[in-house]
Order: structure tokens, then C-alpha cells, then sequence
């Protein structure tokens, strides 16, 4: 390779590490202080308690979207709406925990630290018993973190969102405290299956470097995947001394990357309808008085893609994969009915570490400074970056070859030396929170990092040879918990440098370190230590951005803009029924509220709303989109735009009319009627 070129892939990488950084020098600034509060006193209770409740969390449209960083859009509106489910659990002898799940790219440290404090007054959880973990969907906001870095790098804009940051702690707030008000005597039983088919290997180069993989043997990206799904499932005390399913919590490993880049719809991926299958099947199946909710938190997903047709990323087979893995988890919950007990052992422990100022654990240190290494850059086969993921030296799997002594090893670092001054070190995050939490016979390990299947199994297995006499059945890494510190691979896997290793922040010994930590924690939790080590407070100074804020309050009248028109499906894409009407600027309308259902009659006179698979047809559910096409009149009028997708096709008479809810004192707004047979026709002349 000649000299010319060897400058050009080094500018190219100075160019995109301008564009990652570069937006962020034009935000304000703003300081969030936290104080740790004390929770409420427990209150004594013979059996064990649960609780479980739901809000919503998708937010107006305009915000960036985690996950593909750069080359995401900003969100026109949602396809699925996002929700953080709770569920609440306090045993007969012990303190109680919340495990909150929520759909979003990851947890954050700032979450965690803001939602305890929200909750300290009103429940009896300490910061020690709240877990928050976002599921890893590509599709929802980002900007939310206690670091600068995945701020302005995670998205495809930069900066903080304090706005959104306000709205999501409230939200997972007032949910925790709705289930802890809400808790009933209940029943908890845990199983476990296997899952196969729905994932792939998508670093399987990296994965056959463990030394522990059979070297006459390459592995199969078919099976070289975490195939497990774990479950807890709580039923609860209702109104007729019966005790019905209140909630499931599952875990399993698979990317939140079915729907690609190019989307600009909020929207869950494909736990969007592994959580909705199980809710749906339990409400029906049990006929339960009260919403149950599923909670599917994400394993050892990193370097596990959901398996997708080739060509075919989007919304069809995020439905395929997530309604497959949703009946399966389903079957799992059902063989769970005969196995419920009303006693439980919980019991949590948790550490918080700054890892600038406290880099080892025994002699197993990370780097001093956290690397972006140039297979971040080029992306994972699930969202390339253009261009750069051909480059050598930046394409995934080009890692250095000599001098790898340093901390980081085989590692090329993107953009050499300059790399530290567009990326300063307290850019990055520092503040480690590693937990761990036993609910029976299933030892929970949430880590602010997406691991590795290999990565997983080496940290599940110290905690164990730790907790033998425990007797406890399944070790589970919940990955994207508590914070976010991009990826870990094993030492091995690191070495190859594709784009889980280059995305490895803190070097190779990363996994070592983080197990070491895990396995004193399960000894000391072990030993019936609970001791914590939180500050009375936390600072954060971060560089902010509002993406959503408007000084426009104006109003405007709702009006049907366009009569409902049938889009016939093309390829990769479903069909769909799309309505437009004006309304509130988008700031102005309440998001998390039920913003549009379908009705239909069979007369034209009589209309109720349309139920299909047993389910109420509206947009909390798979099909109804919303989105903000335009905002017009300086900003006192958004253009609406919803779309019914995969509507029923054929020669039935029954109408059909969108229908837009009331908010902000507008009444109720009704599409013209339409048809089956209208559908037809226009597929027909698709045709």
C-alpha cells in the first residue's frame, strides 16, 4: 500500500471522527445534581408481595435515534410505542427490588441515579434494589446518558436532552411507584428453554478465536449463539381469593437491529412483540382482571443478530422473529402453571466504582484510558458505515499487528494521537454500577455493557464457582443495565478487532476484570453481605441540546386533510390504510396517550371498534403508526399521518374509519369510511 493512500484512509478517519464529535461544540451546558435519599421504611408482610405496572415512553417527534449513531434518522413519529415495565417484588424475610425494563437502546447511569431519588419518598427501594435495563432497540431515543461521549456518538445528533431525560425519569418513576402501591401476595416460579433459528452469529471469526472452541470444528453461526431464555413468572392475589398471572420477566440474546438505519419510526424492534405476544396471550388465555405485563430484558446479545432474510431488514421480519420468539417465551410461561410457590428468596447486592481512579481488581486492570478503535467506525454487518467498513485498516477485522504490548493491544486506534484531543477522557464513561440480584434459583447479573456469548459464560461461571453451595440453577447477564459502556469481549475475541472488540472501550482485559469484580461480589453476597458504597450525591456537567422544545402555543382546529387511501405492498414493505389530518404542533399533543384507534360496522350506522387476533385495534399494539409529516402556519399546525398496517384483505362488507382521540380539549376526529373490497381493487391494480 503506497504512501498516498496510507494519508487518505488516516484523514478519512480524522474526517469521521469530526463528524461523530464535531456538533457537539455548539450545545449549552448543564448541571444535574442527584442526592441519594433514604427509602421509605419497610413495612413487615408474611408471603411474598408483587406489584407490576406499565408507562409509556415514546416520545414527540424530532428526537435522535440511538444505535446507528450517524447514520440513524431523527424519529417522525412511532410504529410501536415504547413502554418501561416494572415489576416489584419484596419477600417474606428481605428488602425488596424493582426490575424495570424499558424499551431503549440501553440503561443509563443518570436513570438510575435520578429514579431513585424520584422514588426514595414514596417506595422502599434503594438505589442497591433498582435495575433498569433498556432492551437494545435501534429505533428509540437516545441522548439521555450521564456521558458526554455516547451523547454526542450514539445518535445521529449530539447532545444531552434534558427535556427528555426529565420525561423518562418521571415516567419510570411514577411506574415503580404504581407498583409498589399496587402490590398484592403472590406466587413466583422461574423456567428456562431454549430458542433456535431466530439468531446468528454475526462475528463468528471472532468467536472461533476462544481458546476454548474446537479447532477442528468451525463453528456454525447457527449454533454458535446464547439459544437460552429464562423467566420469571409472578402471579398475584385478585378480588376472587384466586391467584392470577400478573407479569413474566424473560430474557434472551438477540440485536435490536431486524429494523435497519434507513427507519424513522420509534419503535421497540423485535421485543416490540416478544413483549405484546405474551401480554396478549396471557390476558387472553387467563382472562386476567387486571393488564399483565411481559419484561424482555436482553442476554448475551453482542454479537448476536436476529436472523433476518437476507435482503430483508424492516418491519417484516422484525414481526416474524419477534412474534416467533414471543409464542415460544408463551409455551415457557404456560409450563410454569403447576410449579408457583408463595415464598421466595431475594436477596441483591451492588457496587458502585469510578474505574479512572480504580482501574484493577487484583493484578487484572483495564486501560487507563478508554479507545475508540476503528472497527467502531466501520459498524457491525448489521448497520455498516458507508464506505468506511471497506477501507482497510478501518474494516472490521484489521487489527494491529505489532506493537501490541500496550494496554490496548491489538487495537488500531481511529485517528491515531488525535483521537485524544477530539475525545477527552471525562467525555467517556467512568462510574461503574455492577449489581447482582438472586430471585430463587436464578442469579441475575445486569451489566452496563452488550456482551459476548463467550464473554457471558466466562463471568456466569466465576459467580458460580463462587455461589456452589447455593444451589442456585441459572446465572443470567442482562446486558445494557445500569449504564452503558459500549461492548466486552472475551481477551480472544478482542484480538480479531472487528466491531465488537473496536468498540471494547477499555482494552482487552475488560471481561477478566469485570469477572473478578462479579465473583468477590457473589462471595461477599454469599457471606450475607448487603453493605453498599453510593455517595450522598452525584454531579454531572453534560453538554446538552433540546430537540423538542417549542415557545409556540398557538392552537389550531383538527381537520381531515385527505379521504383514507390504500397502499398496496411493494417489496420489503407491508400494506397499509393512511389517513392525514392537522393538528396540534407535535409539542402540544400528549404522546403517551392513545392517539388513534379503528372502528368498523357493518351497516355504516353502528360503529365499534374493531378487534383483531382478540386484541382492540389501536396504536398501542403492532400495526397503527403515527407520524408527523409536516409542521406548517409558524409552527401552530403539525400534518399528521396514520397508517393502518396489514389491514384484513377480501370481499367482507364491513366499513372501517379511522378515528383521532381527543386531546387538549379537541374533540373526537373521524376519517371518511372505508372498505376491504377497496383494497382489493387497488392491489389488483398494483398488480
Amino acid at each position: 500500500m503506497n504512501m498516498l493512500r496510507i494519508w487518505k484512509i488516516f484523514f478519512l478517519a480524522v474526517a469521521f471522527l469530526f463528524i461523530l464529535t464535531g456538533c457537539a461544540f455548539f450545545n449549552d451546558n448543564v448541571k444535574i445534581e442527584i442526592s441519594r435519599q433514604t427509602p421509605q421504611q419497610e413495612i413487615a408482610n408474611t408471603t411474598l408481595m408483587a406489584g407490576a405496572a406499565k408507562a409509556d415512553i415514546t416520545p414527540p417527534p424530532g428526537m435522535p435515534m440511538g444505535g446507528y449513531s450517524i447514520w440513524a434518522n431523527y424519529g417522525k413519529g412511532f410504529r410501536t410505542r415504547l413502554y418501561t415495565r416494572v415489576l416489584y417484588l419484596k419477600p417474606a424475610s428481605g428488602r425488596a427490588v424493582a426490575l424495570v425494563q424499558c424499551d431503549l437502546l440501553t440503561g443509563s447511569l443518570l436513570l438510575n441515579h435520578r429514579v431513585a431519588e424520584l422514588i426514595a419518598g414514596e417506595t422502599d427501594i434503594g438505589i442497591d434494589g433498582l435495575l433498569i435495563a433498556g432492551t437494545h432497540t435501534h429505533s428509540a431515543p437516545g441522548n439521555y446518558f450521564e456521558n458526554n461521549f455516547y451523547n454526542d456518538n450514539a445518535s445521529n445528533a449530539a447532545g444531552f436532552d434534558p427535556e427528555y431525560f426529565n420525561y423518562l425519569s418521571r415516567q419510570i418513576a411514577n411506574a415503580v411507584v404504581r407498583a409498589f402501591k399496587e402490590k398484592r401476595s403472590a406466587k413466583i416460579a422461574t423456567g428456562k428453554t431454549q430458542i433456535w433459528e431466530m439468531t446468528r452469529n454475526r462475528s463468528i471469526e471472532s468467536y472461533y478465536a476462544n481458546k476454548n472452541v474446537s479447532a477442528k470444528t468451525p463453528p456454525d453461526i447457527y449454533n454458535s449463539i446464547n439459544p437460552d431464555m429464562y423467566m420469571i413468572r409472578v402471579d398475584s392475589l385478585d378480588n376472587d381469593g384466586q391467584y392470577h398471572p400478573l407479569a413474566a420477566i424473560s430474557s434472551f440474546s438477540i440485536h435490536g437491529t431486524a429494523v435497519p438505519a434507513k427507519n424513522n419510526f420509534y419503535n421497540g424492534d423485535v421485543f416490540a412483540y416478544i413483549e405484546r405476544e405474551v401480554e396478549y396471550d396471557i390476558k387472553n388465555g387467563y382472562k386476567t382482571s387486571w393488564e399483565p405485563i411481559h419484561a424482555a430484558f436482553n442476554g448475551t446479545h453482542a454479537d448476536s443478530s436476529p436472523n433476518y432474510r437476507k435482503d430483508m431488514q424492516g418491519f417484516i421480519e422484525a414481526r416474524r422473529i419477534g412474534t416467533s420468539i414471543g409464542q415460544k417465551a408463551f409455551e415457557l410461561f404456560r409450563s410454569l402453571d403447576g410449579k408457583l410457590k408463595n415464598d421466595a428468596t431475594i436477596r441483591f447486592l451492588a457496587r458502585e466504582t469510578d474505574v479512572f481512579s480504580e482501574p484493577c481488581v487484583d493484578e487484572t486492570c483495564l486501560c487507563d484510558r478508554p479507545v475508540v478503535g476503528c472497527a467502531l467506525a466501520a459498524g457491525a454487518d448489521d448497520g455498516p458505515s458507508p464506505v468506511i467498513s471497506k477501507l482497510p485498516w478501518l474494516r472490521q477485522g484489521s487489527p494491529r499487528w505489532f506493537f501490541t504490548n500496550s494496554c490496548q493491544g491489538h487495537k488500531r486506534n481511529l485517528a491515531g494521537p488525535l483521537q485524544n484531543i477530539f475525545l477527552p477522557k471525562n467525555d467517556f464513561p467512568h462510574q461503574l454500577l455492577l449489581q447482582m440480584i438472586q430471585i430463587n434459583d436464578v442469579l441475575l447479573l445486569p451489566l452496563p455493557f452488550e456482551t459476548t456469548k463467550e464473554a457471558g459464560v466466562r463471568i456466569a461461571e466465576q459467580c458460580r464457582d463462587k455461589l456452589l453451595s447455593e444451589k442456585l440453577q441459572s446465572f443470567v447477564v442482562i446486558s445494557c443495565a445500569n449504564g452503558y459502556y459500549g461492548y466486552v469481549t472475551t481477551p480472544e475475541e478482542y484480538s480479531i478487532q472487528r466491531y465488537e472488540g473496536g468498540h471494547t472501550l477499555y482494552g482487552p482485559q475488560t471481561q477478566p476484570f469485570l469477572a473478578k469484580q462479579l465473583s468477590k461480589m457473589a462471595l461477599e453476597m454469599g457471606q450475607g453481605k448487603s453493605e453498599n458504597n453510593f455517595p450522598e450525591k452525584w454531579s454531572y456537567n453534560l453538554r446538552a441540546k433540546r430537540f423538542f422544545a417549542s415557545e409556540v402555543t398557538g392552537r389550531t382546529e383538527r381537520k381531515t386533510n385527505t379521504h383514507p387511501v390504500f397502499i398496496a405492498a411493494k417489496i420489503n414493505d407491508e400494506p397499509y390504510w393512511s389517513f392525514v389530518w392537522e393538528d396540534l404542533p407535535p409539542h402540544l399533543l400528549s404522546w403517551e396517550k392513545t392517539l388513534v384507534r379503528i372502528e368498523k360496522s357493518d351497516d355504516g350506522v353502528k360503529w365499534e371498534q374493531l378487534r383483531l387476533n382478540r386484541q382492540p385495534l389501536d396504536d398501542s399494539g403492532y400495526d397503527i403508526a403515527i407520524l408527523c409529516n409536516d409542521v406548517i402556519n409558524q409552527g401552530k399546525t403539525g400534518i399528521y399521518e396514520t397508517r393502518w398496517y396489514n389491514p384484513p384483505v377480501g370481499e367482507k362488507k364491513d366499513s372501517y374509519r379511522f378515528v383521532i382521540l381527543p386531546q387538549a380539549g379537541q374533540d373526537l376526529l373521524y376519517s371518511a369510511s372505508f372498505h376491504q373490497e377497496d383494497a382489493m381493487k387497488q392491489e389488483k391494480n398494483y398488480e
